[in-house]
């Protein structure tokens, strides 16, 4: 079994849509959507709709419409893994505030508990 050393848990999330936005140096921005795989509090696992050009650094934005409240969530971050399928791995910890956050991270683990299918007795 494969134990990992992360500082903060991840937290596997299903239907969460996201809109990334980066905003590149002397190019055009890109613009593209997908769904949130996974996220804790230092990182967010992306699985986008269409594959990002190869390097494509710069800071990037992630809106996440929260599931129960609908209200967007803004987090910055930057890309640490490129991942197949189109999933990338982004770094957010030093980027966005903790109360953003604290709200999101309510949300998934609120959304997590709600989609787990009870056992019947």
């Amino acid at each position: 079994m494969h134990n990992e050393q992360r500082k903060h848990p991840r937290i596997s999330v299903k239907e969460l849509k996201a809109h990334v936005s980066i905003d590149r140096i002397r190019q055009a921005p890109i613009e593209i959507d997908g769904d949130v795989i996974d996220i804790s509090y230092t990182g967010i696992k992306i699985r986008l709709n269409s594959p990002l050009p190869e390097k494509s650094e710069g800071i990037v934005k992630i809106v996440i419409v929260l599931p129960e409240s609908k209200i967007p969530i803004t987090i910055h971050g930057e890309i640490k893994h490129y991942c197949p399928h189109f999933e990338y791995g982004l770094h957010h910890g030093n980027y966005s505030t903790e109360e953003a956050l604290d709200e999101l991270m309510f949300e998934c683990v609120k959304q997590t508990q709600t989609n787990i299918a009870m056992p019947t007795i």
